[in-house]
């Protein structure tokens, strides 16, 4: 999961040799991320402690919420290369691979790693066994990891890929350790569509489309092959397949199956950029978001008839929906202008639970587990269920900010104050280094 980002908020004139351009944040974001964020935090407490009122509510649906978070790192981790990769073509160059790694390392390894410790050591309720196999509603198979590989698969975040260490830990964190992977993704495809920028003649926009069009493919061959990797894993139960201690949960939670929800977000950056740039004729730009907001109920409905028919199908539909999302709220920022929405979603108390979700998303399940614990949870009825979701929300919330502002603010600081250490700005604007973009 990112955080919030200083993008533009208005267009931005294509660059031309030796100019730079300053960027504000798109505003919207980070309110739909807060949002989103409480809602996956929702699907779990109630499906833990209310599981046949949930089943009532359908709150599990709000655990699709998380497919949103993949599609917008597509999209603002992406945005600075399509920007780049339209320059002209003896200035195009790839965004810093060092200073990439540097904030995304620090954006998400130290929070985790401090909120981890805390989880496993002081609080104890990080999960050794797989939950999937205990009771639900309790704390069963959670205390204090103590073997060596296990806790280093989950301090290095790769138990995701090993059968036996899959969902141990802080459970939730699977998502990162898939984020990861889409990390160590981008730079190689920016290599590639850097070098074939110098080399070929090709549109630069239809160019930077070939990337997410690759991870499209590949996503989509995955997902074709879940159901002949469950036909040989000895199971038929749907919730071991997809969590269990398996090869099959593991296939099904690794970036094979999961890249195209990360391209739908790079395809809503490649359509930004053209909008920004005035690529697209201007009726079309006028209508991107008109047509972006017609198009989200029918993909509902597709992906509403793929749960039923091709389940392993549903969130792609979900990720075309978060892109279209995207594009609903940024598009009229590419063209310079703000809208009710953009700015409602901007609104201070939205945008804090956007800006320290990456703590809340970390905290919500362990805290849920605590809570437990503490025999502060109410039981399986409508009333006990919302009564949980407040609680919850709100401890979570309060927690989040502790390691916001004690962790994740101070770092992202240092690693932005490294960066400008090892970017010096001549006096003389001609002598400016180009296209540089801001770090998500």
């Amino acid at each position: 999961m990112t955080r919030r980002t200083e993008t533009p908020g208005a267009a931005t004139p294509p660059a031309t040799k030796g100019s730079g351009r300053v960027r504000a944040r798109i505003i919207g974001l980070d309110g739909v991320r807060g949002i989103l964020c409480l809602s996956i935090a929702i699907t779990h407490v109630t499906t833990h402690f209310s599981p046949n009122t949930a089943q009532t509510w359908m709150t599990s649906l709000l655990g699709f919420s998380l497919v949103y978070f993949f599609v917008l790192s597509g999209f603002l981790l992406f945005l600075p290369y399509v920007r780049n990769l339209s320059d002209d073509r003896d200035v195009a160059r790839m965004p810093s691979i060092g200073d990439y790694t540097l904030h995304r390392v620090a954006r998400i390894m130290p929070v985790y790693l401090v909120i981890f410790l805390i989880v496993n050591y002081l609080l104890q309720v990080s999960y050794v066994e797989n939950p999937v196999l205990q009771k639900v509603g309790t704390d069963e198979g959670t205390g204090m990891i103590t073997d060596p590989w296990q806790l280093l698969a989950n301090l290095t975040l790769t138990q995701s890929y090993f059968p036996q260490y899959i969902q141990t830990g802080i459970n939730p964190a699977w998502s990162l350790t898939l984020e990861y992977a889409f990390y160590a993704s981008l730079p190689l495809l920016g290599i590639a569509l850097f070098a074939l920028r110098k080399r070929v003649s090709m549109n630069p926009l239809v160019l930077a489309a070939l990337a997410p069009a690759l991870l499209l493919v590949i996503g989509m061959i995955g997902r074709s092959l879940i159901p002949v990797v469950f036909a040989h894993s000895g199971s038929t139960d749907f919730m071991l397949l997809n969590w269990g201690p398996n090869w099959a949960a593991v296939f099904t939670k690794s970036f094979l199956t999961n890249a195209d929800n990360f391209a739908l977000g790079m395809f809503a950056a490649v359509v930004f950029v053209a909008m920004e740039r005035g690529v697209l004729r201007e009726r079309i730009s006028k209508r991107v978001r008109l047509i972006s907001a017609a198009a989200i109920l029918p993909m509902l409905a597709v992906s509403a008839v793929t749960l039923a028919v091709a389940n392993q199908f549903t969130t792609a539909g979900v990720a075309v929906v978060a892109a279209l999302m995207i594009l609903v709220i940024v598009a009229p920022l590419a063209r310079g202008q703000k809208t009710k929405l953009a700015v409602w979603l901007d609104a201070r108390p939205i945008r804090y639970v956007g800006e320290i979700s990456l703590s809340a998303y970390l905290w919500h399940f362990p805290m849920i587990l605590v809570l437990g614990r503490l025999g502060v949870m109410a039981g399986d009825d409508a009333w006990g269920m919302w009564r949980n979701v407040v609680v919850l929300l709100a401890v979570t919330i309060a927690v989040a900010s502790i390691t916001y502002y004690g962790v994740e603010k101070p770092v992202m600081k240092w690693a932005k104050a490294l960066r400008k250490k090892k970017v010096a700005v001549p006096a003389d604007p001609e002598l400016a280094p180009a296209g540089i973009p801001k770090t998500t």
